[in-house]
């Protein structure tokens, strides 16, 4: 095999490599936890309930489809980037807009990027866009 053929089999190989190392984002949502008093059984002294919404998992899905360059990962300690979306309550004057609100931070927990939008699409898009950037530096 000659040098350049070795060269460029290194230089392959090495794209490879780079390309499989996507920057790994936890998404979370903004639930609040709530302590109520006493559990409906009478019995129990407090109950929890709250964290993470059913709307978390359209947002993994919306950030598979939109960000391709990124892993989303379900363990937050392994994250580069974690993606915080809250949606605002639907109000009665738009009952089918709500806004999206995103805030991008890295592993020194910096806020890289932080926007709102009416659509999710869009939001994710734009935090995918920070994160494509802040790898890029």
């Amino acid at each position: 095999m000659t040098a350049l053929r070795i060269a460029a089999t290194v230089a392959l190989v090495s794209a490879g490599l780079s390309a499989a190392e996507k920057p790994r984002v936890y998404i979370t949502e903004s639930h609040p936890l709530q302590v109520t008093s006493k559990g409906t059984d009478g019995v129990t002294p407090f109950v929890v309930s709250g964290g993470e919404s059913r709307e978390n998992v359209e947002v993994m899905k919306s950030f598979a489809q939109h960000c391709p360059g990124v892993v989303v990962t379900s363990n937050r300690d392994k994250a580069a980037y974690v993606v915080r979306l809250d949606h605002e309550a639907t109000s009665p004057q738009t009952p089918f807009l709500r806004n999206n609100k995103v805030a991008v931070f890295n592993q020194n927990e910096d806020l890289i990027y932080s926007g709102s939008t009416h659509l999710l699409g869009p939001a994710v898009k734009a935090a995918c866009s920070a994160i494509a950037a802040a790898e890029r530096k």
